[in-house]
């Protein structure tokens, strides 16, 4: 039977105070590296800026304006370049001013009505949605616009890795609860990703889509982070991609 000495007391209480500098510490590292990846997201970002800004500049300099045709398909690149900068730059911003804001809401029913609100481009794109998610409630503190962004996120890269040439196409989600964690497992039989592709998925500015900004997947690992969660990805090239997003039990009621 363990006596309450007041040296087993002054123990309890450096453990416990020292757990809390541990986890201040970890807060301050945290944000110091946050910043730190901002400072060289901002030189990227000017990179990525400036490689738009120089082809409007290239076809301004070459438009004749005695020629209709010309003036047509330079001024459709152009606004094409614009448009990119501009969707870079909201991205960007989206990026840098993520704030959650948790309040009690069902996870499960969160991920039923992202799943209502994409059906319409599972259905335009033939894809079969495989729905497995416990016929229950599950209440937890989480930001639920915030989570929904991330899933629709998910699912649209999803819809856009499947591959046309495929007679069956599906992207299946399931939900469960292991070692004390509410996982969210989401997977499509598309066109997969290379090893390098995979390594470098949650790179801020690292795509391979012609129109994308890189962003996407930078924002979603950022929000999933603020609630104390992870989200991991496993592909193999011309077969699957799986996510997985894992969130602590403990965020529940």
């Amino acid at each position: 039977r363990l006596t309450r000495t007041p040296s087993t007391a002054f123990m309890v209480a450096f453990l416990l105070e020292k757990g809390e500098e541990a986890i201040d510490l970890n807060r301050i590292v945290y944000e110091l590296e946050k910043e730190k990846k901002l400072r060289e997201s901002l030189f990227k970002i000017t990179h990525e800026i400036k490689n738009p800004i120089a082809v409007c500049k290239g076809y301004l300099d070459m438009m004749d304006y005695s020629d209709i045709n010309k003036v047509e398909r330079y001024n459709s690149i152009i606004k094409d370049e614009i448009n990119r900068t501009l969707i870079l730059m909201d991205d960007f911003l989206d990026y840098t001013k993520i704030k959650v804001e948790k309040e009690e809401a069902d996870f499960y029913l969160l991920v039923e009505d992202t799943c209502d609100i994409m059906k319409p481009l599972f259905n335009e794109h033939d894809i079969s949605l495989k729905l497995n998610i416990p016929d229950d409630e599950l209440y937890m503190q989480l930001d639920y616009n915030r989570l929904k962004q991330v899933l629709v996120n998910l699912l649209k890269n999803s819809i856009e890795a499947i591959d046309p040439k495929k007679k069956k196409s599906y992207i299946s989600i399931k939900a469960f609860i292991e070692n004390e964690s509410v996982k969210l497992v989401i997977k499509d039989n598309g066109i997969g990703m290379s090893e390098k592709s995979l390594d470098k998925v949650d790179e801020m500015f690292y795509t391979t889509k012609d129109k994308g900004t890189g962003l996407g997947v930078a924002l979603s690992k950022e929000i999933i982070y603020q609630h104390d969660g992870s989200i991991n990805y496993d592909s193999v090239k011309d077969k699957y991609t799986t996510v997985t997003i894992s969130l602590p039990l403990e965020s529940y009621w």
